[in-house]
């Protein structure tokens, strides 16, 4: 029944969205960050009836105001072969319906330059599939409390100093480490404490502690308590198109279970991940760069890994449709001696993996190599169309191919080729209004070597189709 309740929200909700957006719209292709590489087109100024719904509620003046918001989220899925086996795996169509609403209380008193935030939001996820693969805890959260937090500024007198205390997201750069995962049907979130420090307009420090919280198809969402992870992430915007961000991040999961590299040992896991990131753009050329070092211990295994991200774009801006084409390369580290007492493997740590190393997502930031080409265009002002193509290569075929939620995907072989397979990406996104979004696509991975070697080599095709609406 409650699968019923939801499909009937959602589709109630889209066609209620899509009459009371404007009527002279233009249609427009955009981006939801979590997706796509493309930035959404700023539509007109005309008012509809979603952006009036979505102005706050004022309670008591610009003193005590009150603002709802909801978002709803179909998409149409064709998996087949997700495991490279035609034989072995079920082909599946699968809808996702995913439904959040919110509600935001601000309250800054009057000739007070602090204010006080508290914010509640609730989700619902369904997955409708045949195969149960595709109805596990990261498509299915039955109605469920996401985000709960208090937010307030300057607790201190004049410290430049904002609190953010409870259920809440944790997004960094771009999300290479940490992210919301919002790509999937049930988002992550963490029980944090966050502190961000503005000394100067140009600065901006994060420090945060938290766990993460792990998602349950049918019952409560629960914290996993003993996995602590804490944070400091700097960026600096002084340089005129560019930014530069430091961080640390440590991981300390307190489970004793965690089995050593060496037979018979056991221990707990102190990981420290530092590292920089670099972006930014000079005329027609962007580029960027990320690296992470990793060390620590893992049940008593020594630490010892490293990531790291390069990118460079160059965009026609005076051609028709302002073209860009792009390079990726992205390496993680894998163990070439799994038995040694030292941990070579990278660890993602919390990412948001699905836009990064392919959109079919076989591959995660962990014993890898992707080489990317990619070209985009804008065929009208508002229309965003892009091409992608990757090459996969493990790092050390001793080691794991993990896809993007971290998992194996398939087991070690020191006897097999390095070589996983390539991956053909065609995206496209729009914006119908600044209310309501579409995304669809279709990515084709061609099986390498490495999958002949250890088992089934099918190619592996995936369609979707995508709308959101968003007040």
């Amino acid at each position: 029944m409650r699968h019923l309740y939801s499909t009937i929200l959602s589709l109630l909700f889209f066609l209620g969205c899509f009459f009371l957006t404007p009527g002279d719209s233009k249609f427009a292709l955009g981006k939801t960050p979590e997706e796509t590489r493309l930035q959404p087109s700023s539509l007109g100024p005309e008012e509809s009836l979603l952006d009036r719904a979505s102005k706050p509620l004022q309670l008591k003046g610009d003193e005590v105001t009150l603002k709802f918001g909801a978002e709803s989220r179909y998409r149409f899925e064709y998996r087949d072969n997700f495991n490279l086996a035609d034989q072995l795996y079920e082909d599946d169509a699968v809808n996702l319906f995913r439904n959040r609403v919110n509600a935001d209380l601000k309250i800054k008193p009057e000739n007070s330059a602090r204010f006080y935030r508290f914010f509640a939001e609730g989700q619902a996820a369904q997955s409708f599939a045949e195969n149960g693969l595709n109805k596990t805890s990261l498509f299915v959260n039955e109605i469920d409390l996401r985000q709960l937090f208090f937010e307030t500024d300057k607790p201190l007198k004049e410290i430049p100093l904002t609190v953010k205390v409870g259920r809440q997201e944790l997004s960094y750069g771009d999300e290479r480490f940490v992210g919301s995962l919002n790509w999937t049907n049930t988002a992550r979130v963490f029980d944090a404490v966050k502190l961000v420090s503005n000394p100067w307009n140009w600065l901006q420090v994060d420090t945060f502690f938290s766990q993460v919280v792990r998602n349950e198809t049918k019952k409560a969402d629960k914290t996993v308590h003993g996995d602590n992870f804490y944070g400091i992430y700097a960026a600096y915007k002084k340089i005129k198109d560019h930014m530069i961000d430091a961080f640390l991040f440590i991981r300390n999961n307190q489970d004793k279970s965690l089995i050593s590299e060496r037979a018979g040992r056991r221990g707990d896991l102190k990981e420290y991940t530092f590292g920089n990131r670099v972006k930014g753009k000079k005329g027609a050329v962007d580029y960027g760069t990320e690296y992470a070092l990793q060390f620590g211990r893992r049940a008593h295994d020594k630490i010892a890994a490293w990531a790291f991200h390069q990118e460079l774009g160059y965009t026609f801006l005076k051609s028709r449709g302002a073209p860009r084409f792009y390079a990726e390369y992205n390496h993680a580290s894998g163990d070439r001696n799994p038995a040694d007492g030292v941990v070579s493997t990278f660890d993602n740590l919390f990412p948001t993996n699905h836009n990064k190393y392919g959109l079919i997502d076989f591959l995660s930031l962990k014993n890898m190599n992707d080489v990317m080409l990619g070209a985009g265009i804008k065929p009208h002002q508002k229309v965003h169309l892009a091409a992608e193509f990757h090459w996969f290569f493990l790092d050390a075929k001793e080691s794991a191919w993990f896809n993007a939620s971290g998992g194996v995907f398939r087991a070690a072989n020191a006897n097999a080729d390095t070589q996983l397979g390539e991956e053909l990406d065609l995206y496209a996104t729009s914006a119908i209004s600044k209310h309501v979004s579409v995304l669809t696509g279709y990515s084709r991975f061609f099986a390498g070597p490495f999958a002949q070697d250890t088992g089934g080599n099918d190619d592996a095709n995936f369609f979707y189709a995508q709308v959101m609406v968003k007040v």
